[in-house]
């Protein structure tokens, strides 16, 4: 009962997640990211996936302060992510089971990397690649929401990169 809970509760994150993409704003954005993260939390914590747990945690954390962080400039010193960082480094060693627990901490240490100040298409690329690390996570934890959720979101994504390589001619 408790796995069906929790692949329901995976469902309606990844809801939250789609819809964010289709809000106008940034903070509107990263807001329906954290409700979708808190809800990943969840998730995770009752398929016992802890590292999945930890992820999410700090996702609301990094959301939470890319928000921040539009508002006052100040926080987008190099310092931060750099704090970032070494938090991500230190929660994967806590969170650390066996390699594959090692997978979704280092997706987010990627996609702190670009989205900091990356352009359009080197996020595109970043959570590419991320939510395959994920989509591995996903299947050895067995969160039938998570593997759903990464192949739309791969299959999402690589669309997303071809219209820009299709406008873009100096495609990287």
């Amino acid at each position: 009962m408790i796995y069906i809970v929790a692949q329901i509760i995976g469902f309606i994150a990844f809801l939250f997640s789609l819809i964010a993409y289709h809000r106008k704003d940034k903070k509107t954005i990263l807001g329906n990211m954290i409700i979708s993260n808190i809800l990943n939390l969840i998730h995770y914590l009752l398929l016992n996936a802890f590292s999945g747990c930890v992820t999410k945690l700090l996702a609301i954390f990094r959301d939470y302060f890319i928000i921040l962080k539009e508002k006052h400039p100040k926080l987008s010193n190099i310092i931060y992510l750099i704090l970032f960082i070494i938090v991500y480094v230190i929660a994967t060693i806590f969170a650390y089971n066996n390699i594959l627990s090692i997978l979704p901490l280092l997706a987010a240490m990627i996609y702190i990397i670009c989205i900091w100040n990356g352009n359009e298409i080197k996020i595109k690329k970043a959570a590419f690649f991320c939510y395959f690390l994920w989509l591995v996570y996903n299947i050895f934890v067995l969160s039938i929401s998570g593997i759903v959720s990464n192949v739309i979101s791969i299959l999402s994504t690589f669309i997303a990169i071809l219209n820009v390589k299709k406008g873009n001619k100096k495609y990287e």
